[in-house]
């Protein structure tokens, strides 16, 4: 099955206690695994979404800020967060994260990394380390869906 959407990860700060490799800006393609990623308040990451696949006009959508969810209550609008970030869609034109964030991007998926992402400097991960995490991980968000529908 074909991705549909990319959750792009700016992670917070590495915690003390992380010892493995660690990627500070990851792209998922499974929601599951992004969630899981993304952490918890604590982590103060930030989560953008899109369409895997580019349309004119398409930007990044800032879902999550500095580790809390932004709730654009149903309508998307522009917010402006306490650190002046501006919340919404952003464009490839701005120049501003989370564009200038893909060249330093790492592919946390088990798909094949689209070219247009390839062009701006999106990589696999060179570590088997998380080579290993993200098929695991992958795995048990598989496994906890399928459960969750009764089918395991």
């Amino acid at each position: 099955m074909k991705p549909r959407m990319l959750f792009l990860i700016k992670r917070g700060p590495r915690p003390d206690y992380h010892n493995a490799p660690f990627h500070p800006v990851i792209i998922c393609t499974l929601k599951g695994v992004a969630d899981w990623e993304v952490g918890g308040s604590d982590a103060r990451a930030w989560l953008w979404s899109r369409s895997i696949s580019p349309g004119p006009g398409e930007g990044w959508l800032l879902e999550r800020w500095n580790g809390f969810n932004v709730d654009y209550g149903g309508v998307v609008r522009a917010i402006e967060m306490p650190d002046g970030t501006k919340a919404a869609f952003v464009h490839h034109h701005t120049g501003r994260e989370p564009w200038s964030l893909l060249s330093k991007a790492v592919w946390w998926s088990e798909h094949e990394i689209p070219d247009w992402l390839a062009e701006l400097g999106v990589k696999p991960p060179d570590d088997d380390f998380s080579r290993g995490w993200i098929q695991d991980r992958i795995y048990r968000v598989r496994q906890a869906r399928y459960e969750r529908r009764g089918w395991g």
